[in-house]
């Protein structure tokens, strides 16, 4: 949906200049004309690229900047300064992007174009009908365009908290399992060429006793301590999760499977801890870019997960306390 916004906005932005050459107000010399041209396929281009797809972060600066420059050049093709102190209100949808994914550095250079490119059409207007009115829709145009991406910027701000909480298990911190998911899939689309993402299923041995024996509290600070040990045994760019109840998630991917290093590296961590506790590790592993190219990413993980969970289960049935590992379905070909 973002996509097709961003692409009828942009189509707008090649439209809109290139309709007004037959306009009342149409450029009456050639540099006009040429800038209503050149808005117009700028415009294009950015509508071709949120048609075909999402943009890289480069590709999305290059986006921003020739939007930018597209409306611009759309408002000094304008020979009517009214007219083009109304075009400039389309700076209010650039810059409410940049806002949204780009940098502080980005924003400020916008707006100084921003406040720019009105000043011309702003003096040409005072010319003919007087400087207040002049000054009051000059006014009128920044206020618009930088209420926008600086409204934008707080309720991220306001929202960045909750958000973040939102990803997170309130007891031990760890991800939840909806993060996860979005997590795996960025750690497995930054893979290699011949990469294997390994997911491991924790799932804790006897945490019934210990709620039982020593009740809900210890059970907690035990579930608080196995999340820390996870971290402590995990690689930093490893994703580890509370998936719920006594059990977790760990997802990482290496250039040569690790799974049985992987597993039982975090059994022995989880044995270590004073709890009386132990984990039943289940593995699995698939190659990133089967899972980048597969129809849902985040259902070909899921598979994984189930596929992991089934060893974990084949290891509490052999009595607890170590790993097992499934091998996924594979095509060498």
């Amino acid at each position: 949906m973002t996509r097709v916004v961003l692409a009828v906005v942009s189509a707008s932005l090649a439209c809109l200049p290139v309709a007004m050459l037959w306009g009342s107000a149409a450029p009456h010399d050639t540099t006009g004309g040429v800038l209503s041209v050149l808005a117009g396929f700028g415009g294009a281009g950015c509508a071709v690229l949120w048609i075909l797809r999402w943009p890289t972060r480069s590709e999305s600066v290059v986006f921003a900047v020739a939007a930018t420059a597209s409306i611009a050049m759309g408002v000094l093709a304008q020979t009517d300064p009214t007219i083009a102190l109304l075009c400039c209100t389309a700076f209010a949808t650039i810059s409410g992007y940049i806002a949204m994914f780009h940098t502080a550095l980005l924003m400020s250079t916008t707006a100084v174009v921003i406040a720019v490119v009105p000043v011309i059409p702003a003096v040409a207007l005072a010319s003919t009908g007087g400087v207040v009115r002049a000054a009051c829709e000059y006014g009128l145009v920044l206020v618009v365009n930088v209420a926008v991406p600086y409204g934008i910027q707080i309720f991220i701000h306001a929202l960045g908290g909750d958000l973040l909480e939102a990803d997170r298990d309130p007891l031990t911190g760890l991800l939840n399992r909806r993060a996860f998911y979005e997590r795996t899939g960025r750690l497995v689309a930054a893979g290699g060429v011949g990469d294997e993402l390994v997911v491991a299923v924790i799932d804790l041995d006897r945490f019934k006793q210990l709620n039982d024996a020593r009740g809900h509290a210890a059970g907690d600070l035990a579930l608080v301590a196995v999340g820390r040990a996870l971290i402590e045994h995990t690689r930093p760019a490893a994703v580890v999760a509370r998936a719920g109840g006594e059990e977790f998630l760990v997802a990482d991917v290496f250039a040569h499977p690790e799974f049985d290093i992987l597993g039982q590296r975090l059994c022995d961590a989880v044995a270590a801890l004073p709890y009386s506790i132990t984990a039943s590790i289940g593995t699995a592993n698939a190659r990133c870019d089967r899972i980048v190219h597969a129809d849902d990413s985040h259902a070909a993980i899921g598979a994984l997960i189930a596929t992991a969970d089934e060893a974990m289960y084949d290891a509490k049935r052999n009595g607890g306390n170590r790993t097992c590992h499934q091998p996924s379905p594979r095509d060498d070909k």
